[in-house]
Parts: structure tokens; C-alpha cells; sequence
């Protein structure tokens, strides 16, 4: 009887050992909550951190702002690609902000700016917030593979042999200027592509966008950029998309850099852009030839 017992005990320690060796699996699941699109569940360790997948649903005239642990949003909140850890299975459902509008089969969100200035979604050649879409040098209205001033619109092969949107005659060419210092609609890569109702933001517009929303560095369906909320709450997504000098790809996923449609105050041949990174931002002027982001606005 003895001997039986012992055995017994020796196998319940065996079992018991072995369940203790085993690592404990959780999964999470995503769920749309009225969008569509396919994500799989993501497996997670016991109390080993890691980063949550990047949202992949889409929703027809919503974007999506964040993950709840109850589909009307009353749960427990989680932003995209948040690092957790889990010791139980979790259920994330999709949350959806609703666009404000649309003008011209683009869609724009109110961000309760003062002025009342509404934010495209995505930038110009972009079908969704998180792409790059087309870059553009200052006054040109077309993408092209390769940014310089010999191929540069309105110049005569450098900097100082500009054509239009000068003000300064040591940068015109022979002498010229014009005293143009916001561009043209024909000129505006926002108007030219997306029509007239669109346009691109001055240099005042920018600085009211920065200076009168919460910025968030963050990472949208695997994009790095800022999350810029509004006063009233809505918020849109603008990609650290970098920008073309020649036909090289700069500083993608470290910075954004998004033309406004203001000439510089110094030299002619620079204008005025927002520049974002990870720990801050500015505004500052840089050379018109090169190749930048454009996201537009409307009234």
C-alpha cells in the first residue's frame, strides 16, 4: 500500500512539474465592430510584452481612432501597435470616428479649428491616411522621379534664376520679380488635383493646425507620424513620409515635411513648410525645387 502511494505521489509531481514548464499562451482577438477587412488573432506569452498589430480594417466615411475592450467604446481604451502584455485572452474591438465631409470624392474632417479651416484625411495621391501619396516641389502640380533646380518649373536652372514668385531680384532671372508670395490655384498641387474646392494650407493654416491640436507621434496600420487632435476631438493621421531632394528618398518614417502655399521671407527661392519628427516640430523654409507632402484644406 505503501509502495502504491508512492507512486501515485511521484506521478502527480511529474504532472505537476511538467504543467509548470509549459509557457501560458493568450490570444487576442480583433474584431471590426462594422468594418471589414480579415486580421488574424495575435498570440501573446504570459507577462512578456510585446506590441499589438497595427490595425488593417477599413470602414466606408469613418477612420479608425483606436481599440475598446467593449464594442460601444465604454471599455478599457488601447491605441494602435500599443505594447502589452496579457495574462487572459483579450477581445479588442475596433473604434471609428465618422468623417465630416466630403468635396469632391475627398474626404475632409472638422478639427474645431478658430478659423474653421477643415483637414483633408490623407495627403494629395494618397487613398488612405497611412500613405505617402505623391510628393511635389513648391508651385509644381505633378509628382516626378527626380527633385533639382535644373528640372525644377519655375526657375532657369538654379536658384537664382527664378520665373515666378520672386521678390527679390538678386533670385529672379536677370533681375526679375514678381512680388507673388502665396501661389497661384494653376500652381496649387491641392487645387490642380483635387479641384477647385481644395487647396493648399497657408503658413498661418499650418501653425494654427500645430499650435491648436494635441500631437501624438504614433503608428497608424505600421506608418510612423503624428496624430494631430483637434479642439473638438476629431483628430487626422499625417504620415512621416520625408521627402525627394534629386531622386533620393530622405528621412522616411523619421520626418514629415508638408509644403504650405506661402513663399519664404528671405531668399525667393525658399518656402515656408511644417516640419515633424519624433520629438518635435517646426516651421522653416526650405528650398522650392525639392520634393514634399501636400495635405490639403477647405472651407
Amino acid at each position: 500500500m505503501k509502495r502504491t502511494l508512492l507512486i501515485i505521489s511521484a506521478l502527480v509531481l511529474i504532472v505537476f512539474m511538467c504543467g509548470c514548464g509549459k509557457e501560458r499562451v493568450y490570444t487576442v482577438t480583433f474584431d471590426a465592430n462594422g468594418g471589414t477587412g480579415v486580421m488574424k488573432s495575435q498570440t501573446f506569452v504570459k507577462d512578456v510584452s510585446q506590441a499589438l498589430v497595427s490595425n488593417k480594417f477599413k470602414r466606408k466615411g469613418y477612420i479608425f481612432s483606436k481599440w475598446n475592450t467593449i464594442p460601444d467604446g465604454t471599455g478599457v481604451d488601447y491605441s494602435d501597435a500599443k505594447e502589452i502584455s496579457l495574462n487572459d485572452d483579450l477581445t479588442l474591438y475596433a473604434q471609428w470616428k465618422p468623417v465630416s465631409g466630403s468635396k469632391n470624392g475627398h474626404d475632409y474632417i472638422d478639427l474645431g479649428l478658430p478659423s474653421g479651416t477643415l483637414w483633408a484625411t490623407c495627403n494629395i495621391g494618397a487613398r488612405a491616411p497611412e500613405y505617402y501619396g505623391d510628393f511635389f516641389a513648391w508651385g509644381e502640380v505633378s509628382a516626378k522621379s527626380s527633385y533639382t533646380w535644373t528640372n525644377y518649373k519655375y526657375c532657369n536652372g538654379d536658384f537664382n534664376s527664378l520665373t515666378k514668385y520672386c521678390s527679390m531680384s538678386s533670385f529672379g532671372d536677370n533681375g526679375f520679380t514678381d512680388n507673388l508670395k502665396v501661389l497661384e490655384p494653376s500652381d496649387d498641387a491641392a487645387t490642380a488635383n483635387w479641384g477647385q474646392d481644395w487647396r493648399m494650407p497657408t503658413v498661418d493654416e499650418m501653425r494654427e493646425l500645430r499650435d491648436n491640436c494635441v500631437m501624438l507621434w504614433s503608428v497608424q496600420n505600421g506608418t510612423k507620424g503624428f496624430l494631430f487632435t483637434g479642439p473638438n476631438g476629431n483628430s487626422i493621421f499625417m504620415p512621416a513620409s520625408g521627402y525627394y531632394f534629386g531622386s533620393d528618398h530622405e528621412d522616411s518614417g523619421v520626418g514629415g515635411y508638408y509644403w504650405t502655399s506661402t513663399l519664404g521671407p528671405g531668399m525667393s527661392g525658399y518656402s515656408w513648410l511644417f516640419h515633424f519628427y519624433a520629438d518635435g516640430s517646426e516651421m522653416n523654409n526650405y528650398g522650392r525645387c525639392q520634393g514634399r507632402s501636400v495635405r490639403a484644406v477647405c472651407k
